[in-house]
């Protein structure tokens, strides 16, 4: 709105409030004034503002960016091989004050620690062997026949079981047990005469020391740690090219880590019961569930065959005769009488020749002859 618009509306209101008629007194001029003096300072207060806008905004421009500082690219460092530790050397941390770690049960009743470790074993087999398959199950069914799972859990934070997990000497003396003398003056065992089993997965000393393995990536290879052995206890199952999704090949390699069908029956029956999310009853285990630990064997050192060894038959003792297999019955139906034997018509097996003729069947009695109904006299 202009000053002269404003000016024009306060004389044309001004003229209208005193009237057209009638002479204009000085009272009334005074206050026309002060009237068009008050509108044109109105007026002036809302004229527009004649600086331009952009006088408030700040240049605008691109900020030039702060130099980058060249990095060259290199490749991590290969990690160092593992050294082994004796558990009775000096530098071993077993018997040395270790803290043993809370323990946690999972739901299956195995350590988090250990169970840990058997998943942790499993998946380095994935990449190292993915052909083998060995599941975490099967080494924690070992684990729990061989010394219950790290006897408890009972291990520091990084594993290591805080007292030595030790089997009976291997001198023969125990029944079931293999006489196996001393192969690291006592290094691995603390026993200079006999080697003995070692660690929650029970390794003799001869078999760590060629399955080694640092398991925790401490940079150490400990047969008294979970992460250590349950790797070493991997690799050792799945040596030899064993496939162990096959139940036949798995049956095999835990009756390489100790040669006894209980044990391997045990065994298997835990590794089945973990993996279905739950425990053995008793009845489904054999009758001596913890078998000698220390019989494990270095079978894939000995050379042999795997195909010889998965298509040999079972071994009889030289006075044994073989007992011939006889299919098993058809299972009945109940409330159905059971159906006589149907005689063999075409493609019949040869007849045994030292088996016994069937005995002939009993005769039948002959049908006695009709009776003769006398006849009726004639009157």
């Amino acid at each position: 709105m202009t000053v002269a618009a404003l000016t024009v509306g306060a004389a044309a209101t001004l003229g209208s409030s005193t009237g057209s008629s009638g002479p204009v007194s000085a009272v009334d001029t005074r206050q026309n004034a002060a009237v068009e003096t008050a509108a044109l300072a109105s007026a002036t207060r809302l004229s527009p503002v004649s600086e331009p806008q952009d006088a408030y905004l700040p240049p605008a421009g691109f900020v030039a960016p702060a130099p980058r500082v060249a990095r060259s690219q290199r490749a991590a460092p290969p990690p160092p091989p593992p050294v082994v530790i004796n558990p009775t050397s000096p530098a071993s941390p077993t018997g040395t004050g270790l803290i043993a770690a809370p323990v946690i049960l999972s739901s299956l009743g195995i350590p988090e620690i250990v169970l840990n470790a058997y998943r942790s074993a499993e998946l380095t087999l994935m990449v190292e062997a993915p052909k083998c398959g060995v599941p975490w199950h099967l080494l924690a069914g070992i684990g729990r026949i061989e010394s219950g799972h790290a006897g408890g859990g009972r291990t520091d934070s990084s594993g290591t079981t805080v007292t030595p997990i030790l089997g009976p000497v291997l001198d023969g003396r125990l029944a079931g047990n293999e006489v196996i003398r001393d192969t690291d003056r006592g290094a691995t065992d603390g026993d200079a005469g006999h080697d003995r089993a070692v660690g929650p997965m029970q390794f003799i000393p001869s078999t760590w020391a060629k399955y080694a393995s640092d398991g925790n990536a401490d940079g150490a290879a400990d047969p008294n740690n979970v992460f250590d052995a349950t790797l070493a206890a991997a690799r050792y199952l799945c040596s030899g090219g064993l496939d162990l999704r096959d139940p036949l090949q798995e049956t095999r390699a835990v009756l390489r880590y100790n040669n006894s069908g209980t044990y391997a029956a045990n065994v298997i029956t835990w590794s089945n019961a973990y993996r279905n999310g739950g425990t053995p009853t008793p009845s489904q285990l054999s009758d001596s569930s913890t078998p000698p630990p220390g019989g494990l064997t270095d079978a894939a050192a000995n050379g042999s065959d795997l195909a010889r060894e998965l298509a040999a038959p079972p071994e009889l003792p030289p006075d044994a005769t073989p007992t011939p297999t006889t299919p098993a019955p058809a299972p009945l139906i109940p409330g159905l009488p059971a159906l006589p034997a149907l005689p063999c018509v075409f493609f019949c097996p040869p007849a045994d020749p030292a088996a016994p003729a069937p005995a002939p069947a009993p005769a039948e009695p002959a049908a006695p002859p009709p009776a003769i109904a006398p006849a009726v006299g004639v009157r």
